[in-house]
């Protein structure tokens, strides 16, 4: 930690810690320039401490409860199945802290300095360090400043965060027990991931969707699979519906509007009901965390609080500032903060004429992969099936189930397929869907291939080790080309 009143000058200074400011703060090091971070709480940011890891560890619980609720199959049987909730919160903390430590070693091998406070930029090249209380303790100068705030859970108007009954993800996963019925309102990633951790240890869960499908961002046919896994394991959701109220008091009244629409006169109804539940999970969106900062005093353009940048090099409009994550309107993924943290920080390595060898790259957003880490696991990279008829593309479709695989099919875990969307003419990749045993994983491998711009035939004539998950990606690539062996 930095003493008080250091006015030290920097060539780089980070305005937060989570995964990309770290990030970035590393990369600069590495390059060779003097670099401070200043975080207000603990290293690694939302995405370490609660979110990306800790979501994680409470969903290896719940799955692992899970497995040992059907262990009979695999000629397995136990005597108790209790769940102790308290350690189950324990663990997810215990790994979001050793991952924090961690960090915070890194910071420390890459002679980074780490100043606590909240950072508020005075000028194009100052920032000032305040306390809890908003009275500064530090000021420190950088040739250059990346703004990585972040951003933190949207709440609903008239149901704002009381961290009892109406949680945000930050509460909902430090809870001391398990809610017996649970509302979760919103159907992203985050809600989902809630809503399998829950119902899998005993609540009684129902997730309210404005959009028509789970998912909405994924591809159609993936978000319908998971809505009948669902349904399956009795997980109740409603969608093309929304809130229209709500009543806080021992519990939570909650009034819906639910579309129905009519196939034979294409117009939509509106029916109405009521759902009363012990807590209330909302996962809407964020918003950024960048109203205190001193970028309206800068002159620095935003718009509703995101940061407008240059793409290309991650350059606000005042030259000498920077901003990348959650607080630009950029894919909110904790990959995505740390890539452009990367590429933010060798621009200003080049602008400084370093020396070093860099091998920059403009970061390519269409191969970013997307992943919800429930049961079955959902990934994506690329287009949409919707989005690539939208834009015009010919294209076949390859799709393998699970079903057709022999480790998945002895992992006793089967469900779903992989889909591969392939350009006609060029044979091209334009995206990929996975729904089933490690979608997070296997992914990867689809993503590499589009950013090496490599065909479908690429992949389906590249020999895959058996018997692994990654022989249906292969197996996918084959269908689109029309001769898969196993379908």
């Amino acid at each position: 930690m930095a003493e008080e009143k250091s006015k030290k000058k920097y060539d780089v200074v980070v305005l937060g810690g989570g995964p990309g400011g770290y990030v970035a703060a590393i990369r600069a090091s590495q390059l060779g320039l003097s670099v401070a971070v200043v975080e207000k709480d603990k290293m690694g940011g939302v995405c370490l401490n609660w979110g990306c890891i800790p979501t994680k560890a409470l969903l290896q619980s719940a799955h692992l409860y899970s497995e040992v609720q059907d262990s009979k199959k695999f000629g397995l049987e136990f005597s108790s199945k209790a769940v102790d909730f308290s350690k189950i919160v324990d663990h997810s903390r215990k790994v979001a802290d050793q991952m924090a430590s961690g960090v915070d070693f890194l910071m420390k091998k890459n002679k980074v300095e780490i100043f606590q406070g909240s950072g508020f930029l005075k000028d194009k090249n100052t920032i000032s360090i305040r306390d809890n209380a908003g009275k500064e303790k530090d000021s420190i100068q950088g040739k250059y400043i990346i703004i990585a705030t972040g951003a933190r859970p949207r709440p609903l108007p008239f149901l704002p965060f009381d961290q009892k009954l109406v949680l945000s993800s930050k509460e909902a996963m430090i809870q001391k027990e398990i809610p017996k019925t649970l509302a979760i309102i919103g159907a992203g990633a985050i809600g989902v991931e809630f809503a399998d951790i829950y119902s899998s240890l005993g609540s009684k869960v129902t997730i309210i969707e404005a959009l028509p499908h789970l998912l909405p961002n994924e591809d159609e046919e993936v978000s319908k699979a998971l809505e009948r896994s669902f349904k399956k394991r009795k997980l109740d959701f409603y969608t093309n519906t929304k809130l229209s109220s709500a009543k806080v008091e021992k519990s939570i009244k909650l009034e819906l509007e639910i579309s129905e629409s009519s196939s034979s006169d294409k117009k939509s109804k509106t029916k109405k009901e009521s759902l009363t539940v012990d807590k209330v999970i909302v996962g809407i969106g964020i918003q950024p965390n960048t109203e205190n900062v001193g970028i309206d005093e800068l002159g620095i353009k935003s718009s509703k609080g995101f940061i407008d940048i240059n793409k290309r090099n991650y350059r606000t409009t005042v030259d000498t500032i920077y901003a990348i994550g959650d607080c630009i309107q950029t894919p909110w993924l904790a990959h995505v903060a740390s890539s452009e943290g990367i590429r933010a920080a060798e621009d200003i390595s080049i602008r400084e004429g370093n020396p070093h060898s860099i091998h920059t790259d403009i970061l390519n957003y269409s191969a970013i992969p997307g992943c919800t880490y429930c049961h079955p696991e959902v990934a994506s990279v690329g287009m949409t099936e919707k989005k690539a008829i939208a834009e015009g593309y010919e294209f076949t479709i390859g799709k393998i189930p699970f079903s057709a695989n022999g480790k998945a099919q002895a992992m006793g875990d089967a469900e779903g397929f992989v889909k591969i969307l392939a350009d006609k003419k060029s044979k091209a990749i334009l995206g990929a869907h996975i729904i089933g045993p490690n979608a997070t994983e296997l992914i990867n491998e689809y993503v590499l291939a589009i950013k090496s711009e490599l065909t479908v035939e690429d992949v389906g004539r590249t020999t895959h080790a058996h018997p692994t998950l990654s022989e249906t990606l292969m197996e996918a690539a084959e269908a689109a080309m029309g001769h898969a062996i196993h379908v």
